[in-house]
């Protein structure tokens, strides 16, 4: 993973509030993971009794939450792709709005003008906290069976901006109950079925690490009970006691480095490589790569799994860095766990960002936090730069129609909101967005186009990101 302090000197100009800030782990972290890993295996692990997550398929969208702050209601590219998903969504939807008080009559008129007057609840925060509009993440939505109250459930902590004050809020204008857990997980890293629920493994080897003796943890672990028993029995009492949790990630952590020095013709380069990538999982949330559609007639369940090899076979393009065999690992293994899975194209696109002489880059990778460069800069010299040769950043990110609303509903039929990205320096991926639809359709599901959401995915994020299924009906 890459050290967000370095990534800001080489890409200064990327884009705030990535949806991986505040996870950049550095490399103890990484080898906390590892150390945790012989605890994780993936397999079922069935629950025991009390809370039940919110679906991320079925019933029809009953109320959604989400998260505006001010400074992503002046950026077009922005406002354009919330404003398409809000007039989507069907009148009579209920909406939970967290919001900075300065912007209130901005986003009232987004969703007076999509006819949603009277049914949405605006939950106002003081302009000095730092929002952002993952409002996915920060929490997971649950509710308690015995009485039927909704919750967010939030994690041990969650470092990113000011979002951990999100559930306290909403808390202090709704029904919705704000509670905390000592695990480790964020909410795009869960994605919740029938009878199960996935998790991403790298979240379940921090979970481990979290309850480590040696490091004072929030809880005691019982004498006589394992490390992974502990945690499989505070993930059923605090998250889900009826479904059975299913890990998402590879055996063994991904061998990828963060920075590689490559060369392409005449130029050179250092490709930020692990831009969005976990540990054991090729992105660090599962809702990015992995799509739950429902069960078919037979009661096998369906899913998507994003394959950037079909993304590349579509586009007549080379993605050095995209993990493809990662991806058909998890297939299978879901595909073995008796899952009917069906694969879709996934991007996984370069930008071009500063240029640096090699000697500055030397200079920069010379300081103890940023030595991680320094392998990179070896294969640069390797492929014949010199002090004063011209090297330029390339930075990767992932571009992913999996990150997408589902409503499989005997009540209203089945839907599927669909981010698109075939727009203008990326009109290529219009051959994608139509492919995509045809997928859906084949499922049986309406197809609702989405607008523009290339800058979400240039922060690591799409539209599954930007809101909280709080409420399912039928």
């Amino acid at each position: 993973m890459t050290n967000n302090s370095l990534y800001r000197v080489l890409v200064p100009n990327a884009p705030q509030f990535k949806r991986t800030e505040g996870d950049q782990y550095p490399e103890i972290k990484i080898l906390s993971r590892i150390k945790s890993a012989k605890f994780v295996d993936t397999k079922e692990m069935l629950g025991l009794q009390k809370p039940k997550l919110t679906s991320s398929y079925s019933g029809s969208i009953e109320r959604l939450l989400f998260s505006f702050p001010n400074w992503a209601t002046t950026e077009i590219a922005l406002t354009s792709a919330y404003q398409s998903l809000i007039k989507s969504l069907r009148v009579g939807t209920k909406f939970i709005v967290v919001h900075h008080t300065s912007v209130k009559t901005t986003i009232e008129n987004w969703f007076n003008q999509s006819g949603h007057q009277g049914n949405v609840t605006y939950v106002p925060v003081a302009d000095y906290v730092s929002l952002t509009d993952w409002a996915e993440d920060a929490y997971v939505s649950l509710k308690d069976e015995a009485n039927d109250t909704s919750y967010l459930m939030e994690p041990w902590e969650f470092k990113r901006a000011g979002d951990a004050l999100i559930a306290d809020a909403v808390e202090g204008f709704t029904d919705v109950k704000a509670s905390q857990s000592p695990l480790i997980f964020q909410g795009g890293n869960c994605l919740v079925g029938g009878n199960f629920w996935f998790l991403g493994k790298d979240y379940f080897a921090d979970t481990i690490d979290l309850l480590d003796e040696n490091k004072r943890p929030p809880v005691k672990k019982p004498d006589g009970t394992s490390v992974e028993d502990f945690a499989k029995k505070l993930f059923t009492e605090y998250v889900d006691n009826s479904r059975k949790l299913i890990l998402i990630g590879t055996k063994k952590p991904i061998p990828l480095r963060s920075y590689i020095g490559t060369k392409t013709g005449q130029e050179f380069y250092i490709d930020i490589a692990s831009g969005g990538a976990g540990t054991f999982q090729p992105i660090f949330h599962i809702d990015m790569f992995i799509t739950l559609i429902g069960e078919n007639e037979q009661g096998k369940f369906e899913l998507f799994v994003g394959s950037p090899k079909l993304a590349n076979e579509l586009l007549n393009t080379q993605s050095p860095f995209a993990l493809d065999d990662v991806y058909d690992t998890i297939a299978k293994n879901l595909s073995d766990l008796g899952y009917l899975v069906h694969r879709n194209p996934i991007v996984h696109r370069p930008t071009i960002g500063e240029s640096f002489k090699l000697s500055k880059l030397i200079e920069i990778a010379s300081q103890p936090e940023y030595q991680s460069l320094l392998p990179a800069i070896e294969e640069l010299k390797a492929l014949g730069a010199n002090d004063n040769s011209i090297v330029k950043i390339r930075d990767w990110h992932h571009i992913t129609w999996n990150n997408c609303l589902v409503e499989n509903s005997t009540k209203v039929g089945k839907n599927v909101y669909l981010p698109t990205f075939g727009y203008n320096e990326f009109s290529d991926l219009k051959i994608i967005d139509d492919r995509m639809k045809t997928l859906w359709e084949q499922q049986g599901f309406i197809v609702n186009l989405l607008g523009d959401f290339n800058e979400f995915a240039k922060r690591q994020g799409v539209v599954h990101c930007i809101k909280k299924y709080i409420n399912r009906g039928a």
